[in-house]
């Protein structure tokens, strides 16, 4: 009896295994068909088709960011933060005294940093109300970060990069030799900052506010650095120049693009490097320095790339148009807005993603399945 029971459980365990294994192989399988669908634009199975917009009082230097929750948040030239959820609804509106050109940084707990035109970085509550307020000596047009400890660091037009403790007071001031004008701070896994400069330098230093090192490029520094997984570090300048630094700050190697670089590089999981460079192209660089291909978009690309989930790279121009590049560098889908794009892209469920512009617009997409021919 118990030798039939044992041998009908071990069946029944084997029978739902089985079952598990192929729902888990048929949608491993699904989701690499339709990432070669898509990437390789044979009869995409879905397209990209507008959802929704929210329009704000004045132009989006702003990009969005997200809340674990699924809010999301955005700074306007009309001084206003705005929450908005999934569906384009306003949740509310903070304002501030000067025009946000900062982009948002959600920290573990829900809060809110951004900084303002009015020389201050703002800490707010998922509800909207302020916590606290930190002034500097110069317009913030540089976007906050938060490391691991809950310390916040950004940059101000006085020259200065702040680090300000969780409760909104001064941990460390350290100064650069020129305005930290819309360059953003960066964070290594060992926790060192890095900072570009007006006064044509990328700085690294550590989290007691001394620095480990300089390098110096010949043109100012908006770029924010992006890191690969052996350290390297990536970065662009107005000289045109990508450049790639070792750890201890020794140049690794440099490339010329065709004009000023503004943008901020993205590394990829095998290594690529991705920038886009005022020449209007958005370029992929080899981790040895090598152009592997380079995309002409119509205008500007002062967008920092982003990644879907196939992998493809998603990014903005000044000629109005967002673009879906294939990491073989083609062109999967393009989507023309009512304006230049500044911002970087935000990508959300189910492939949706978020952008806002210089119409005052902040913009939702969505996939549509096309799963039928098309009769003409």
């Amino acid at each position: 009896m118990h030798k039939l029971s044992l041998t009908r459980i071990l069946l029944f365990s084997i029978a739902i295994n089985s079952i598990f294994i192929k729902k888990s192989v048929a949608s491993h399988n699904a989701i690499n068909f339709e990432r070669f669908l898509r990437t390789k634009q044979r009869n995409i199975p879905f397209k990209m088709i507008f959802d929704w917009n929210i329009t704000t009082g004045s132009i989006l230097y702003s990009s969005i960011a997200k809340s674990t929750n699924g809010v999301m948040y955005v700074g306007s030239f009309d001084q206003k933060l705005y929450a908005f959820d999934r569906k384009g609804n306003i949740l509310w509106n903070v304002f501030t005294d000067g025009a946000i050109y900062s982009s948002p940084f959600v920290d573990k707990n829900g809060i809110i940093y951004f900084g303002s035109t009015d020389k201050k970085l703002y800490a707010i509550y998922p509800n909207g109300k302020k916590k606290w307020e930190f002034l500097t000596e110069g317009d913030i047009y540089s976007s906050p970060v938060v490391d691991q400890q809950g310390t916040v660091y950004v940059g101000s037009n006085d020259g200065n990069l702040y680090a300000v403790n969780e409760n909104g007071s001064k941990k460390w001031v350290f100064k650069t030799n020129a305005p930290i004008y819309s360059a953003s701070p960066s964070i290594d896994k060992l926790g060192n900052i890095y900072i570009g400069s007006n006064d044509n330098k990328l700085y690294s230093i550590n989290k007691n506010g001394i620095k480990n090192w300089e390098f110096e490029t010949e043109g100012y520094v908006y770029s924010s650095p992006d890191f690969a997984k052996d350290g390297t570090i990536y970065f662009g300048s107005y000289d045109s120049n990508i450049y790639a630094l070792n750890p201890n700050g020794t140049k690794k190697w440099q490339y010329k693009t065709g004009r000023m670089i503004y943008s901020s590089p993205k590394v990829d999981e095998n290594g690529t490097i991705y920038i886009g460079s005022y020449d209007h192209k958005l370029y992929a660089m080899n981790p040895d320095g090598t152009k592997k291909w380079d995309f002409e978009c119509g205008g500007t690309v002062y967008s920092k790339p982003q990644f879907n989930r196939f992998g493809n790279i998603l990014v903005g121009s000044f000629d109005y148009k967002v673009y879906e590049i294939s990491p073989e560098g083609k062109l999967v889908w393009s989507h023309k807005l009512g304006g230049p794009i500044y911002s970087n892209i935000l990508t959300g469920d189910n492939d949706a993603f978020y952008v806002s512009g210089f119409d005052h617009k902040i913009y939702a997409f969505k996939k549509k399945f096309d799963l039928l021919p098309s009769i003409d």
